[in-house]
């Protein structure tokens, strides 16, 4: 079968049979804005700027350069607020500005500022004993770690070796003592623990032997369903007064295993406690190169 190429004037008859026109050839195509192929911002890829038209990626950048711009001022602000609270004293005021104008924007000389405030213009360490404050620190820029070590590196580092040193007995002392009522109070626990679930079977079972005798009051003209079921009531209800008994000491013994198990449960362990949240906060300020 020969192929059959059709002409110029066949093809415009058959699209003109379907409905369709043959375009014209001088009628020119709608223009469209093409793709920004940038989708990154700052050096860094950017989801956001994907697929935006070139006007659109202007106006973004725009938008973002002016609130950076906004941020930056109410950031001046905050810390030109701070730097005034500075000048009065008033250091806790400070360091809410210093605070405040971190939060909007990071600038490193207004952190150093405001570690410089919660250390009461660096005479003071009692903020690095705090848990919280100490992690915040760890987390801070190296220029305020220098600032705050310089003037508190080596008292913190005394401490830290008294407070140790203090602290080997303790643990040696507290463990020992831990150790020693362990063995007692989980004994205790098991004791009771063991009466109380056999207290709970038999009231479980009392009931049942209540209700079985019963189902047998219409069956039988004979008084010992009656008598059963006055037994087993009796029986339940000294049951259940022992499952309450139990279930008392029960969680007294509980309690005093994960009491054991709590340094705060002994006057030493109290300390010892004191002690070592004292020494983590010192290992957060110093590092843990300097902390080991």
């Amino acid at each position: 079968m020969e192929e059959r190429i059709m002409d110029e004037e066949e093809m415009r008859g058959i699209k003109t049979q379907r409905g369709g026109d043959a375009p014209d050839e001088a009628e020119e195509m709608p223009e469209y804005e093409p793709v920004a192929d940038e989708n990154v911002a700052d050096g860094e890829y950017d989801e956001d700027l994907v697929g935006l038209t070139p006007s659109q990626l202007q106006e973004e950048l725009e938008r973002r350069e002016k609130q950076r711009a906004e941020a930056h001022a109410e950031s001046l602000r905050y810390r030109a607020e701070g730097e005034a609270a500075v000048q009065r004293k008033a250091y806790d005021e400070a360091a809410g500005y210093f605070e405040q104008s971190l939060s909007v924007e990071y600038d490193e000389e207004v952190e150093a500022l405001f570690w410089w405030a919660r250390t009461r213009g660096l005479t003071s360490s009692d903020i690095l004993f705090d848990r919280d404050a100490a992690e915040e620190f760890s987390e801070a820029g190296e220029t305020t770690k220098k600032l705050v070590l310089d003037a508190f590196g080596e008292e913190l580092r005394n401490a830290r070796r008294v407070l140790s040193e203090e602290a080997e007995p303790l643990r040696e002392q507290v463990r020992a003592g831990q150790e020693a009522r362990r063995a007692p109070f989980i004994a205790n626990r098991n004791y009771y623990r063991l009466r109380f679930f056999v207290s709970a079977v038999l009231t479980v079972l009392f009931a049942v032997g209540i209700g079985v005798s019963a189902s047998f009051l219409l069956r039988t003209q004979s008084d010992l369903p009656t008598i059963l079921m006055i037994v087993f009531g009796a029986l339940t209800f000294v049951s259940v007064c022992f499952f309450l008994f139990f279930s008392r000491k029960l969680v007294v013994a509980t309690r005093l295993c994960k009491a054991n198990e709590r340094l705060s449960s002994t006057e030493e362990g109290e300390r010892l406690e004191e002690l070592e949240d004292a020494l983590a906060c010192l290992d957060y300020v110093l590092g843990t190169s300097e902390g080991e």
